[in-house]
């Protein structure tokens, strides 16, 4: 053992100071450690017992605050802890410590990030508190207390292995940070304003804030060597340093690849993702890249490589431009094999070669999805599926028709009232501008001598129609109010949700200050209305966590907007408002509003009552039995592990589509955007664009995520898979080209894995990316499924915030978050049933005491088998609903809180009664026996039978029935 005493002072600090840096290596060990350990470890071997061990290593970290963290050193053999740790010297580079007594030599395992593993989901465990100081008297003893120099009976060990858990884990090589020292030696032989470094798509660029020493070990790049097959989408990137300032517009300009036999692949076949794109609408933008001194910039670079490419060595030329420093050239040598990859490398992750999805328009055209005719315009009157409009010379809809409904008392109004009077405006100059399936345009001009209005419209297949005003004052004006206002007749204007009110009847008059996260109303009944949407901002899709929308400045005009309903005997005007502003000569203010025409379609109820949801890959056999036939697979599961990154797993979902498609079933997944897995293979490559696409943030969140993302990211989902896998989600950022990957990965998974669609829970992107997901599912397999939940206490009203998807999805999930047993009936039917929009809904009521009630609006829950007997046993799938809520239902109640909703088929009816009641009640049915096509005389009257529900009863025509408080019964009423 070597004993170090004062004598020999000035050798030991010499000593102590100059940590290990050679001979260390990184591995990943053949079996794995319990995960409270944590993530990473250190293996030091000790060459006979000690009282005290001296370590001091370059651990060479990028995480935050190392000294904060645990540190546990654990004998190999037994298991046995180290009872004492003194810390000499701790930072991101360089760990010193004194540890012991140890008893036996061998190898040592050093944790030094342990943390309390959560086992379940949503929230992570936390790191470790540091340990407890070592004994006084060990510490006296070594004379560790003051001064290093005075280390006493101290053995020298080495770290031999620096280890992660899983190779998911490990730093190496793109983490293993160079020293302080090692930088500036770098930089000292290398003095150009900013430095290159080639790597191929299999080591990603990690770290945006240090150089990893696997350069520091060799030169920066003056040629790269990629290879790469025939049809193949060849990743790769190039990082720069900006070693000596900061590098403003760096840009990567490329010159055709050629070989020696004259073949070319063309520059225009090369992009940097970096630097170019294309927005989810289809158009290409730039962007320029600054780069902070010392920082370094992942460029990544793709190639697209034609199937018809010649093999052989392709060479080429990228030259590195920047605004302010020298450019550089890098020689590109591309070999291509003669060998033919049949999906670009798109079923490999590892190759980065889905990237270009990030550049996709797919699914941006003109035409109407499968379920919509194409528009038809006859002079101003635009004929779409199930509605019509006539519009006015200002561009607006003078009428609108919902099967043959007109539901206007007046034209729709763009009004501006100066001096307490609605300016009236001369005829306008009205144009139809462009004709095509899915979508007409006009435009029309209003002018007078203070005011020019300039209108652009359009309206799309499925009856939504897109606004935008321009107001320019030709001389100084003061406007009191700016507003568009939509005269309903009122037989039209029964219900109203949106606008600080919660779904349910329209009040005779009202008016509300926009709330910041709300931007519009519905209004209508369950034959005919609409919604308008006020737009312009820089969100518009449902609320949700992070994403807000809000009304644009021109329409909550420093808060002078607001919303307001004026009613008379025979009219109800929804208006929204932006109050009064004032406004200087050649000043303009630009209004938008959409307006969607509901039902956006016919409501199917056949497929309402026969495509019978079970939300597990495990269905039970009275599932399976009972005519259970579309299955939503979540994440977290074997088959879909991985929120939101459903490509991993290929193989066991592939398999459990093709063993349940076997069975009769459709098979959906779980898949959006909002937030992505932390175990996306693409995250580093994303992480170079900034903030486009992952949110920044303040960090914090699952260990892996503060070990390796370390800093700019904002946590979200957590799910502990079992065997020590974790995926942690981070948020993704507003609308970005995430939306045109996601839409080909939507393209792709139908495609490759065989799925049926997707169940979607809330949703952060608007109805141009769910349009463009109806088309991609359509080109594949034109009978997919898209199912959406919503949770209301993100929405504020589920069915109005995400009203603009419905024309393109088959059902809703929603009552999440709502107290049902407190809403009175006309919310059930406008905030969950989906009927006045033409969607059915099933039941989602965990919050309300029985779970009753969904019936009186064709709902159930999904998996209640009961039920599902019941509907069979009925036939409803051949029935026609009658609701409570048409004008003239076929059965009444006496109660005015309890209604009836009648499933009429020859020879028999269902009728699902519900109360409203806060106790029970008696109530006696009023049955229109003509329209039912029964004589009362010689009906059945009987409760079934329905386990978990309802017992056995029969009833006589005009007996009084009792309902449970907030509870229903269902009946049959049939022939003899």
């Amino acid at each position: 053992m070597k004993k170090i005493t004062c004598f020999v002072c000035a050798l030991f600090v010499m000593w102590s100071t100059q940590a290990q840096n050679k001979d260390i290596t990184y591995t990943v060990p053949a079996a794995s450690w319990p995960e409270q350990f944590g993530n990473h470890r250190a293996v030091i071997n000790i060459k006979e017992p000690a009282d005290a061990v001296h370590i001091n290593f370059l651990w060479r970290r990028h995480d935050k605050d190392p000294e904060t963290r645990k540190m546990q050193i654990v004998s190999a053999a037994t298991g046995t802890e180290v009872p004492n740790i003194h810390r000499v010297y701790i930072d991101k580079e360089r760990c010193e410590l004194v540890f012991g007594p140890v008893k036996e030599p061998g190898e040592y395992y050093f944790y030094y990030l342990p943390y309390t593993p959560e086992l379940k989901q949503y929230s992570p465990g936390y790191y470790l508190d540091p340990e407890k100081k070592p004994a006084a008297s060990w510490t006296q003893q070594h004379a560790l207390a003051d001064n290093p120099s005075a280390f006493h009976n101290v053995q020298e060990a080495t770290v031999k292995q620096i280890q992660a858990r899983s190779s998911f884990d490990s730093f190496y090589p793109m983490e293993v940070t160079a020293t302080a020292k090692e930088v500036d030696s770098f930089l000292h032989r290398n003095t150009a304003d900013f430095l290159v470094f080639a790597e191929d798509r299999t080591y990603p660029i990690r770290m945006p804030d240090a150089l990893p020493l696997r350069w520091i070990e060799k030169q920066p790049s003056l040629a790269f060597t990629g290879h790469a097959l025939k049809n193949e989408y060849y990743a790769f990137q190039l990082g720069v340093i900006a070693a000596h300032k900061n590098i403003e517009n760096i840009k990567p300009v490329f010159s055709d690849l050629k070989d020696a036999k004259g073949n070319t692949i063309p520059l225009s076949a090369i992009t940097c993702f970096n630097t170019t794109g294309v927005d989810t609408k289809g158009k290409p933008f730039t962007k320029k890249v600054h780069i902070i001194q010392g920082k370094v910039q992942p460029l990544w670079i793709g190639i697209d490589i034609p199937a018809g490419a010649a093999p052989g060595n392709y060479q080429g030329m990228i030259t590195l431009a920047a605004d302010n420093a020298k450019e550089q050239t890098i020689k590109l040598q591309l070999s291509i094999a003669d060998s033919t990859l049949p999906d670009r490398g798109d079923g490999e992750t590892w190759r980065h070669s889905r990237l270009r999805w990030l550049n996709s328009t797919l699914g941006i055209n003109d035409n109407p999805t499968l379920r919509y005719k194409a528009l038809q315009a006859t002079g101003n009157r635009i004929e779409a599926t199930g509605k019509s409009v006539l519009l006015d010379s200002y561009g607006l809809p003078a009428q609108i028709n919902i099967t043959d409904k007109s539901i206007l008392a007046a034209p729709v109004q763009f009004a501006v009232e100066i001096n307490n009077r609605v300016v009236v405006f001369p005829a306008g100059k009205f144009s139809i501008t462009e004709k095509k399936p899915g979508i007409i345009k006009w435009k029309s001009r209003i002018e007078n001598d203070s005011l020019l209005l300039e209108c652009n419209g359009e309206m799309e297949f499925d009856g939504r129609l897109s606004y935008k005003y321009r107001v320019q004052a030709k001389i100084p004006v003061h406007i009191q109010d700016i507003r568009i206002a939509f005269p309903m007749k009122k037989k039209f204007a029964t219900y109203l949700v949106g606008m600080g009110r919660m779904g349910g009847y329209t009040p005779k008059n009202h008016i509300s200050r926009w709330l910041k996260t709300e931007d519009s109303f519905w209004i209508g009944e369950t034959s005919g209305g609409l919604q308008c949407e006020l737009r312009g901002g820089r969100y518009h899709g449902p609320l949700l966590n992070l994403y807000q929308p809000n009304p644009p400045a021109s329409w909550f005009n420093g808060v002078n907007g607001g919303f307001r309903i004026d009613s008379d005997e025979q009219t109800v005007t929804a208006s929204a408002y932006s109050g009064a502003r004032k406004m200087n000569a050649g000043q303009s203010v630009d209004y938008e509003f959409a307006v969607l025409l509901t039902p956006v379609k016919a409501m199917d109820m056949k497929k309402q009552f026969t495509e019978r949801y079970f939300h597990s890959p495990y269905p039970t056999p009275e599932v399976i039995a009972n005519g259970g036939n579309v299955m939503n697979i979540h994440h977290a599961n074997p088959y879909n592990p991985f929120i939101n990154y459903p490509f991993i797993a290929q193989k066991e979902m592939k398999g459990i589509t093709e063993q349940w498609h076997a069975k009769g079933w459709k098979v959906k997944i779980y898949y959006t955007v909002r937030e992505l897995s932390n175990h996306l293979t693409e995250i580093w490559a994303l992480r170079s664009l900034g903030n486009e696409v992952l949110s920044g943030g303040d960090g914090g969140g699952y260990q892996w995520l503060q070990e390796h993302l370390v800093t700019d990211y904002s946590p979200q989902w957590y799910t502990h898979l079992g065997n020590g896998v974790v995926d942690a989600a981070i948020l993704n950022g507003s609308e970005s080209r995430w939306y045109n990957y996601y839409i080909e990965g939507l393209n792709w998974l139908v495609k490759n894995m065989d799925i049926d669609g997707l169940y979607l829970d809330d949703v952060s992107f608007d109805r141009n990316i769910i349009k463009r997901m109806r088309k991609v599912m359509e080109l594949t397999k034109p009978d997919c499924m898209i199912d959406l939940h919503s949770n209301t206490a993100f929405s504020l009203g589920s069915m109005n915030q995400n009203l603009e998807m419905f024309p393109f999805i088959d059902k809703t999930w929603f009552g999440e978050g709502f107290n049902f047993d407190l809403m009175p009936a006309d919310f059930w039917l406008t905030e969950v049933s989906g009927i006045p929009f033409g969607i059915g809904n099933d039941v989602l009521m965990h919050m309300s005491v029985n779970n009753r009630r969904g019936m009186s609006f064709g709902m159930t829950h999904r998996g209640f088998v009961p039920m599902w007997k019941l509907w069979d046993e009925f036939g409803i799938a051949e029935a026609q609903m009658r609701g409570y809520w048409e004008k003239t239902p076929v059965v009444t109640t006496d109660h005015k809180n309890i209604v009836a909703t009648a499933y009429v088929k020859k020879g028999k009816t269902l009728i699902a009664v519900g109360s409203w009641e806060n106790k029970p009640a008696t109530v006696h049915l009023k049955l229109n026996w003509k329209v039912l096509g029964l004589d009362p005389a010689k009906v059945n009257i009987t409760a079934p039978a329905i386990d978990d529900y309802q017992v056995k009863r029969t009833y006589k025509p005009g007996e009084p029935i009792l309902i449970d408080a907030k509870g229903d019964c269902l009946l049959i009423v049939s022939e003899r």
